[in-house]
This record gives C-alpha cells, structure tokens and sequence, in this order.
C-alpha cells in the first residue's frame, strides 16, 4: 500500500511553531517535548513619562508649590534670561496673591469669630491700653506689698562693676517705694556707696542658685525669709519698673496666662 508522502507533511504554521521545531530540548531544556509551549506574553510597551513640569497654577499642594517655586528661581538664577526670570517672577506673583487672600480671609475670619480674636485678650485701642496699664500697676503695688512680709531681694555685686554702681540706687528706691527690703551680698568681698553693710557671699549665692552660681553681676534674686526658697529675678542691669514687673509675672501668674 503507498502512502502518500504528502499525509505525512508538516504544514509551516508560523514563526511561533517553525522555532519549537527548529529547536531541540537539548538546547532548551524549557521546550516543551510532546507539546507546544504557551505563546509567549506580550511585550510591554513602557508609557512615556511626561517630563514637562506642570504648570505652578495646577498644583494642589503647598510642597509642591514651594518646590515649583524653588525650581524656577534656581533656574532664573542660573540661567538668566528673560524667560526663565519672567516665568519665575509670575509664578512668585501668583504665589503672594495667594497669600493675600489667605491673609484676608484669616483677619475676617478673626473678626468673626471671637474665640481666636487675640484683641479679646490684649486690647490695641489706646484707652484700653492706658486702662490695662492701670489694673497693672495696681496689681504690681498689691503683690510687693504682699510680697514684703514674706520675701526680700538678694543684690549680688561685685565692687569693681559699673553696672552693679549703676543698678544699686535703683534698689534703694524700689526698697523705699514698695517697702520691699534688699539685701546685698557682695562677690569679692568689696562694697557699694548705697550697701556699705553688704555681706560676703559665704555660700549663699550657690544656695539660691541651686548649686550653679552666680554667673553674672549684678544679679537679682527673690527669697523668702524663712524657707530661703529663691526665685530668679535676672542678671544685668533692671530698671525698677522692670523688675516690679517680673516679680508679679513670676509669682502671681502661669506661663501662657497673659498671652
């Protein structure tokens, strides 16, 4: 019986099929044997990133923004030319404009809503300055008053300082005005005119110090007579109503209270 040859043809179906013919599992252990491979997966065409930079009026964000501005004065400062100079000075133009509205909009937003309206808390208007001023005084004479049954003012000098000459007739006067008494202890062991009966710091200033010492001179410190508890007015040279004023910050409110 003849067979015909042709029964027996492979018919050519492709490239796909030509190349697991041509190829033998010796060189491709992955080759399927009695079966054909899967196709192959598409390739993935990679999408191009657009590298253009998006417009600074397009941004939502405040980082993207500033980077966007930061990018373009870089650049206008690099490369000077008018475009890049111009495109940085619009976006800055638009960027301030924002800003204005914000700040236009906060001041109404303040003015609406009391409980973040700072002029609730410290008055701007003149009379109530003046009227503030008042209560302040008033509150500085009652707390040295109070103050001076309890508590004295330690003056920490040194005889050869001209600030501590200077600051010396100031504390007599607030000693005399407020009835507050002032002590002054002096470092080298010298005098001033208005403290010839000053003591010689025999510890004391590491006491009131909380063992840190007196750093600079003069130096102010509010103790109470009978705990020695101390504390700290300020170093340098004070005008009295500078120091009043921190006595009664320092004793009569809370960090925060009056801000």
């Amino acid at each position: 019986m003849l067979i015909s040859q042709a029964a027996f043809a492979i018919t050519d179906s492709g490239p796909a099929n030509k190349g697991w013919w041509d190829d033998t599992p010796w060189q491709n252990p992955e080759r399927g044997f009695n079966w054909y491979p899967p196709d192959a997966p598409p390739v993935k065409k990679d999408k191009k990133v657009d590298t253009k930079p998006k417009s600074i009026k397009a941004m939502t964000t405040m980082e993207d923004l500033q980077k966007e501005l930061a990018r373009l004065k870089d650049l206008a400062i690099m490369q000077p030319t008018q475009a890049n100079v111009r495109n940085y000075l619009e976006a800055q133009t638009y960027v301030m404009d924002k800003s204005s509205v914000f700040a236009d909009t906060a001041r109404r937003v303040v003015w609406a809503t009391p409980s973040v309206d700072y002029n609730n808390r410290s008055p701007t208007a003149t009379f109530a300055q003046i009227n503030k001023k008042d209560m302040r005084r008033e509150a500085q004479e009652q707390t040295l008053a109070e103050l001076s049954r309890d508590y004295g003012l330690m003056f920490f000098f040194r005889s050869d300082c001209p600030y501590c000459h200077q600051q010396a007739p100031v504390l007599r006067l607030l000693e005399r005005n407020y009835g507050l008494p002032v002590m002054g202890v002096s470092m080298d062991g010298g005098t001033l005119p208005q403290f010839p009966d000053a003591r010689r710091d025999n510890g004391i200033s590491m006491t009131v110090s909380n063992g840190q010492g007196i750093q600079m001179v003069p130096a102010l410190f509010l103790v109470h007579r009978e705990t020695r508890q101390a504390v700290p007015i300020g170093s340098g040279a004070l005008a009295i109503d500078e120091i009043v004023e921190r006595i009664r910050v320092l004793t009569r409110t809370q960090p925060g209270q009056e801000f």
